[in-house]
C-alpha cells in the first residue's frame, strides 16, 4: 500500500469522526516506525524480564494517545508529535521497570546504572557538550525541506535505506543522497 497517498491530517480528522478505516490506515502507516522504536528500547532493557510485545504495546498506546491529543494548530507535524509521544512513553516505561523498588520482575540481570549512555561520554562536561551538539544538529535538520527531515529522522531511528525508500516512496539513491547532504550540513558546524 502506498501510504504517501494518505494525508495524516485528513486521517486524524476522519478518526475523530469515528471512522475506523481511517484509524487502521493511519495505524498501519506508522506500524513499522512504532515497532522499530519499541525494539530499540527492548534491546537495552530486555534483561529486566519483559518481552518485546510489552514494549510494542506501550508504543501502541502512546500512538493512540498521540492521535487523540494531536493539535494541528501548534505547527508541529503529526509524525514528529507521535514519535515524541512514543519515545516519552517508552522512557517512562523503562524507568518504571528499571526501578528496583517498583519492578515486579525478578528476572532482571543488571541495574540501569550499569547500562552505558554512551561509550564516548566520560564526564558531565562531555555530556553537556554532547547534548548541545545534538540540539544544534536537529536545529539544522529542521530548517531543511520535509523530505530531508523525514529521511534523516528515519535513518536516525536505525531504518535501512531500503525501508526508508519503501516508506517514503523514494528511490534508494535519492534517499542516500539526501542523507549524505544532511550529514555534510551537520559536519560543517561541528
Amino acid at each position: 500500500m502506498n501510504y504517501k497517498d494518505y494525508n495524516d491530517y485528513e486521517l486524524i480528522y476522519m478518526v475523530r469522526e469515528n471512522d475506523e478505516d481511517s484509524y487502521y490506515v493511519l495505524f498501519n502507516k506508522y506500524m513499522p516506525i512504532i515497532r522499530k522504536i519499541a525494539y530499540s528500547y527492548y534491546k537495552s532493557y530486555k534483561t529486566y524480564g519483559y518481552e518485546l510485545d510489552d514494549f510494542i504495546q506501550e508504543a501502541y498506546i502512546a500512538f493512540q494517545r498521540a492521535v487523540s491529543k494531536y493539535n494541528s494548530s501548534k505547527n508541529v507535524l503529526f509524525y514528529t508529535f507521535s514519535i515524541l509521544c512514543i519515545h516519552r512513553s517508552l522512557i517512562t516505561f523503562c524507568l518504571k521497570i528499571s526501578n528496583d523498588t517498583k519492578n515486579i520482575s525478578n528476572t532482571y540481570l543488571e541495574s540501569i546504572d550499569n547500562i552505558p549512555i554512551s561509550d564516548e561520554l566520560n564526564s558531565l562536561d562531555d555530556y553537556f557538550v554532547y547534548k548541545s551538539n545534538i540540539v544544534e544538529m536537529w536545529n539544522i535538520i529542521y530548517k531543511r525541506p520535509i523530505e530531508y527531515i523525514s529521511v534523516f529522522e528515519l535513518r536516525w531511528n536505525h531504518f535501512s535505506y531500503d525501508e526508508i525508500s519503501m516508506l517514503l516512496d523514494l528511490p534508494i539513491r535519492k534517499v542516500q543522497t539526501i542523507f549524505r547532504k544532511c550529514i555534510l550540513d551537520i559536519q560543517k558546524i561541528m
